[in-house]
């Protein structure tokens, strides 16, 4: 009599194939995060193309400092992500800390976007271009700690 149970792999293929799994969705991750990367590097980039305005042209002076104090954010939970891997009681929380991170960094990259539009003077130039850099600190954190598990493995 033929068997109609369909045969399934042992343990160890479908621990390689949750492996394999795992390997993929980290070298996705990885990818994500450095094309993002790349994004806020390139707006500061192109922030270098961006000239000052002229003495006598009106100036909002406020929006680069909104923008400089708004990148702070991501790079502050970026700093506690990065405590949970000393200090255990935070572990738990790295993740979250690294989404609201990315979500804060989307944020500041849009007000330094904007300002950056608006113009303004040489300094408001410079606070612009600090706050996009400081805005992709999460960006470039999580692209070297998602590339560790593929180093280090498992």
């Amino acid at each position: 009599m033929a068997s109609t149970l369909v045969e399934l792999p042992d343990l160890d293929t479908i621990r390689r194939w949750l492996r394999r799994i795992q390997e993929i969705l980290v070298l996705g991750g990885v990818s994500l995060a450095v094309v993002l990367s790349l994004a806020f590097i390139g707006a500061w980039v192109l922030s270098h193309l961006r000239r000052a305005k002229a003495q006598d042209e009106p100036k909002i002076t406020w929006l680069s400092h909104v923008a400089l104090v708004g990148s702070l954010v991501p790079v502050g939970l970026t700093v506690l992500a990065a405590a949970g891997m000393f200090i255990p009681v935070l572990r738990p929380l790295m993740l979250k800390f690294f989404a609201y991170a990315a979500a804060g960094a989307a944020v500041s990259w849009l007000i330094s976007v904007a300002a950056l539009i608006v113009g303004g003077g040489q300094q408001e130039l410079r606070r612009i271009r600090r706050a996009l850099l400081l805005a992709g600190t999460p960006f470039y954190c999580l692209a070297v700690w998602l590339a560790r598990f593929l180093v280090l493995g498992f």
